[in-house]
């Protein structure tokens, strides 16, 4: 017995299974079934017209398929049916139902929702109701008829004009969405997912040119050798074949292997057997594409012309395909040496983070002497050394160990392992290697991160060991560090306050202080350093942290150009103390003394605000080679020229002191506080705070004792001869109304006691 529904009505009942098979008890109704049907629905106000229409499609089948008829008494109603039914291929709907015109607003409502694909037939009882000429003009349908001319016959050839249609307009977009698909694959050649998405794309595009249901079709991708199918993985699969994804060809059960291996890889025909089709591709580059198609109809001739048409195309793409991802192989090898480069690092990188391994290692490594090979003996001696390098790295690390070219003369070293001993890194280092018949010995700068990787991102494993490379570098080069957080932080604090301080020196937020000076015999105060203070967002930044990255950011020449504009205050405060002008002291990097156009300014400024040479002295901080570089020492003697002062700084802690003493023109020394903070009065005279001493006097030079911070300092300094002492015990660095204060109370003999 048929189920059926009740109309608005309540009075009258209409059937609601399709024409071929009643729907079983407990179906859904909008429920879609599968497309070995022909979905009809019908939307009429009469039960009558649903009975006659339903008795008239019994045991009907239209293009090879029954057909399934869904009803609806309601233009409400049909929104809810299309939108639970997505293959309704055809609407038969009334004109004349709730309204005269509901059917004509039912058109439009179903096309302005998108649903242009059904074909709509529209019935009326009423022919003078919807003139025929102005429906068909005015408004998206595909027949109109009147119901007393709608006979089984007619009914039966409108229906299969419209599915026709219907199959037509959806074989289109079915090879459209192949078309997308293919199209996407080649958008995303580079990704990892490229030939998955290039072999679903091909599956689909088959499936729509030859317009049949697939029961199962599979591609494959390999490179293979005569007709061996071990190599060939699924990269594709419909239908049956859909859970094989990933396994090898020869493992998917169901498969005619000897089919597959009978198409000639050399041409585009394909083998048809029965409902089932194989083509087969073979680039020049020897990897080969399989597509194995089983359907459920026959095949006609047009189709076949079209398959082998697509074939041929398909043949060329995946050519294509082939040599792009064959690029895409080369763009991860270094092109010089042969060796993996930096994009085969980054990629390592991100597997190490995918999740596989807990604990890993990764290094940088900066060869020392390669620079200087290259210029002395050529770009390829110095290439043969990095080669020589890897050669012997790869031998002591082991295969599973990628070492790639990051760098000129820099590798990155990946252990996804978790056993790599980062110790073995730096012992390949330990002997020569033999270069061209020469016994050469390679230095290297190592930072290395061992870490679990897991819930990292890549980029934060690559700056962590690029940092520590930069420590290691500025610090100790030629050794090996192993990364600590406090390493991350110190680099990111640096990059931070480097940018910080270039808005500084624009806007000239330096603060200028002043520590005083004491002649250790009078206790007088015979001068002043001038010192820099900063302060970041609100907060103070010690001169230890900043000074040394303004010097390599190149700001210190312009620090040290505004400092001199705070000298004439400070001369004018004093006097109008009742006080006279002190000398003053300015620091000086190297670097700034290296250009003769900072010197020159220098001097300049020193001229136009009176800073009067006998009163100004220049202390050059010995962080780097002065005497060795032919610039510095010009910068040097030029200061000298003009009548400055010259004081060597933190003496005894750079570079060759003593070659500064015996060729530069300075005045004095300043012993380095490292060197007093350590004196005792029992191992005094041997320090190396009276080395010093005693060079300077042999040289005719003053010196001064920096960082003096107790009385028993003090006592030393007197005891060694030191003529002048700086330091927190006399008192701290000030600005200049605190100094003035300071020094109307300073006095030696009451400031000094046992």
């Amino acid at each position: 017995m048929r189920e059926h529904f009740e109309t608005t009505d309540g009075k009258h009942r209409v059937p609601a299974s399709h024409a071929t098979n009643s729907r079983k008890e407990g179906d859904d109704p909008h429920r879609d079934l599968t497309d070995s049907v022909w979905t009809i629905l019908v939307v009429d106000d009469d039960v009558d017209v649903h009975e006659a229409t339903e008795f008239s499609l019994n045991k009907v089948d239209i293009l090879g398929r029954d057909l399934r008829l869904l009803h609806a008494t309601r233009g409400e109603e049909v929104l809810g049916y299309l939108k639970a039914n997505p293959n309704i291929a055809v609407i038969m709907l009334d004109v004349v139902m709730e309204e005269p015109d509901t059917g004509l607003k039912l058109v439009g409502k179903i096309r302005e929702q998108g649903y242009s694909d059904p074909r709509i037939i529209l019935r009326t009882g009423y022919s003078g109701q919807a003139p025929e000429d102005e429906v068909i003009k005015n408004y998206d349908i595909n027949d109109y008829r009147t119901k007393d001319e709608l006979n089984r016959t007619r009914l039966i050839t409108s229906l299969t004009t419209a599915i026709r249609s219907f199959d037509h307009i959806r074989s289109l977009s079915d090879t459209r969405a192949g078309l997308e698909m293919v199209i996407e694959s080649t958008q995303r050649l580079y990704s990892n997912k490229n030939l998955a998405l290039f072999a679903e794309g091909v599956l689909t595009q088959v499936a729509a040119i030859l317009r049949l249901r697939f029961e199962g079709a599979v591609c494959a991708v390999g490179g293979t050798t005569g007709n061996d199918q071990d190599s060939m993985v699924v990269m594709a699969g419909l239908g049956r074949f859909s859970e094989n994804v990933g396994a090898e060809l020869r493992d998917v059960p169901d498969v005619d292997l000897t089919m597959v291996q009978d198409v000639a890889v050399d041409n585009v025909t394909p083998e048809l057997r029965d409902n089932k089709i194989a083509l087969r591709f073979r680039t020049k580059t020897g990897r080969e594409l399989v597509i194995y198609f089983e359907h459920n109809g026959a095949l006609p001739n047009p189709d076949i012309v079209l398959l082998q048409v697509f074939a041929s195309n398909l043949a060329i793409c995946f050519e294509n395909l082939d040599l792009i991802n064959h690029l895409g192989e080369l763009a991860f090898v270094d092109q010089r040496l042969g060796l993996p480069n930096h994009n085969a690092f980054s990629r390592e990188l991100g597997v190490l983070v995918s999740g596989k391994t807990d604990s890993a290692t990764v290094a940088l490594v900066s060869l020392e002497e390669a620079p200087q090979l290259a210029v002395a003996f050529g770009l390829s001696f110095a290439e043969d050394v990095m080669s020589a390098v890897h050669d012997r790295m790869r031998g002591m690390l082991g295969d599973p160990v990628l070492i790639a070219r990051v760098g000129d003369y820099t590798f990155g070293v990946v252990d996804s392992t978790g056993t790599l001993d980062p110790a073995i890194i730096s012992d390949a280092f330990d002997e020569t290697f033999s270069i061209m018949g020469n016994r050469i010995s390679i230095a290297a700068s190592i930072g290395i991160v061992s870490c679990d990787p897991n819930g990292q991102q890549a980029s934060d494993i690559d700056r962590a060991a690029r940092s520590t490379l930069l420590r290691v570098m500025q610090d100790q080069p030629g050794t090996t560090m192993l990364f600590t957080p406090e390493i991350g932080n110190e680099i990111e604090n640096t990059v931070r306050i480097k940018s910080a301080l270039q808005g500084a020196v624009l806007s000239r937020e330096f603060r200028f202080v002043f520590q005083p000076k004491i002649d250790i015999t009078t206790g007088a105060v015979s001068g002043a350093e001038m010192l820099c203070r900063w302060e970041m967002n609100g907060e103070n930044i010690p001169p230890s942290t900043f000074i040394p990255i303004a010097e390599r950011a190149g700001f210190s020449a312009d620090i040290a150009l505004q400092s001199l504009m705070t000298i004439p205050v400070f001369w004018a405060k004093l006097e109008n103390a009742g006080l006279p002008r002190l000398p003053v002291a300015i620091n000086l990097a190297v670097p700034d003394i290296c250009n003769p156009d900072f010197i020159e300014a220098l001097g300049r400024q020193c001229e136009e605000t009176g800073l009067a040479p006998e009163l100004i002295s220049f202390e050059i901080t010995e962080t780097q080679a002065i005497a060795v570089d032919a610039d510095a020492s010009r910068g040097v003697i030029a200061l000298k020229r003009r009548g400055f002062k010259l004081w060597l700084d933190d003496f005894g802690t750079g570079y060759s002191s003593l070659s500064h003493l015996d060729t530069l023109p300075v005045d004095g020394i300043k012993i380095d506080k490292s060197f007093v903070s350590t004196l005792t009065r029992e191992a005094a005279r041997g320090s190396l705070a009276a080395t010093a001493k005693t060079m300077a006097d042999n040289l005719g030079l003053k010196s001064i004792a920096e960082g003096v911070e107790t009385f028993e300092q003090h006592q030393i300094a007197r005891l060694l001869g030191i003529e002048c002492v700086q330091g927190f015990y006399y008192a701290k660095p000030m600005d200049p109304d605190a100094f003035i204060e300071w020094l109307n109370r300073w006095d030696m003999a009451t400031h000094v006691r046992d």
